[in-house]
């Protein structure tokens, strides 16, 4: 299944959207879903009502909600639910949830009886910009945050606006950092537009979350689609996830991804502009607008430069074991790097950047 075949639809009545009933409605076999608890408990109900009403059985599969249950056991878990209620190869797996049910939801269905279809309900900001698109399935490990996994897009992805009603101050600026990681390497436009409307994003002003949304979506999509198996182009949607998961890790995932990249895009802005590329104002300026957002910035003692160098050898992106980097040219655009689109970076440089982070969020 490519990237390219995975329709998105937007709606802001999820039961309602026809895609999504003809979906249901059509598949030729067993169906479940898959949801964290606090999800199921808040979502659930209303579409397995739906599927009684249209005589589809449906069990429902929960996990814990958190990061710290995106791992290999957690997946077998899942998996040996599954085998319970007897579901083969014919099964679509619906899945519902944030960014760790998507990613976690997707792994299973991709190597479930070798593959089985899934529809992906994304109910976080951050899932709906970021985690279900572009067919990337994975979980956690001890060495490090999404090291195994697959390349697996859904069948088809639902966005349902009315979901944001429903989440956190910090669940909406966790997913806010990935809509400005996307108008700063490729769309100076959408970046301008947050930074200019801070009211009306403090007010959760629903038409423009919907246009922040659908640009930030057709942004990733349109990356995804010209890279698909991240072999240059798509690098570039890591823009502050080196240091950013590196952080994650150190913390044990005490910090939330959003926070862990704000901090990343900030520090990786700074060494774009070490490197003589990104203007010093636009450091200024990215600094400040996750200051305006109320993002923490704060890291624990537990931080140290070993820890986050030792954490970084095996970023994706690695190369002759150590890190490389997504470097900003400009708001709004990359440095390509003869379609590399990321850079290993002097030592000197490298270890002069984290002890300013360090030093500034401590």
């Amino acid at each position: 299944m490519k990237v390219q075949h995975t329709p998105v639809h937007f709606t802001f009545d999820l039961l309602s959207e026809s895609h999504f009933i003809k979906a249901i409605k059509h598949h030729q076999g067993k169906m479940a879903l898959l949801a964290d608890k606090k999800v199921a408990s808040l979502y659930g109900d209303p579409i397995i009502q739906l599927l009684k009403e249209k005589e589809i059985p449906c069990p429902v599969i929960t996990f814990p909600s958190g990061e710290k249950q995106k791992n290999r056991r957690t997946k077998e878990k899942i998996e040996d639910a599954l085998f319970d209620h007897h579901m083969g190869r014919d099964t679509l797996l619906i899945v519902m949830g944030g960014g760790v049910t998507t990613d976690l939801g997707g792994f299973v269905a991709a190597t479930y009886c070798r593959g089985i279809p899934y529809l992906s309900i994304p109910t976080s900001l951050l899932g709906m910009v970021d985690a279900s698109i572009g067919g990337k399935t994975g979980v956690n490990v001890p060495h490090g945050k999404n090291l195994i996994g697959a390349f697996y897009p859904p069948k088809a992805l639902f966005i349902d606006f009315s979901f944001l009603s429903t989440l956190s101050d910090h669940d909406i600026r966790c997913g806010t950092a990935e809509i400005i990681k996307h108008g700063l390497i490729h769309n100076q436009k959408l970046f301008y537009s947050i930074v200019e409307n801070l009211k009306e994003w403090q007010q959760r002003d629903l038409p423009f979350f919907k246009t922040l949304i659908t640009e930030s979506c057709h942004i990733k999509k349109k990356v995804v689609e010209t890279d698909e198996k991240e072999g240059g182009l798509r690098r570039t949607l890591n823009f502050g996830h080196t240091i950013g998961h590196a952080i994650e890790q150190v913390e044990n995932y005490a910090l939330s991804h959003g926070e862990a990249i704000a901090i990343g895009m900030v520090v990786e802005a700074l060494i774009s502009h070490k490197l003589g590329h990104l203007r010093e104002d636009d450091v200024d300026a990215i600094h400040e607008v996750f200051k305006q957002m109320g993002f923490a910035l704060k890291l624990s003692e537990k931080v140290t430069i070993r820890k986050l160098k030792e954490a970084m050898i095996l970023d994706k992106k690695s190369a002759q074991g150590a890190p490389r980097f997504v470097v900003l040219h400009a708001i709004g655009k990359v440095e390509p790097f003869k379609g590399a689109y990321c850079t290993l970076l002097d030592d000197i440089l490298l270890e002069e950047a984290l002890g300013w982070m360090i030093a500034k969020f401590a």
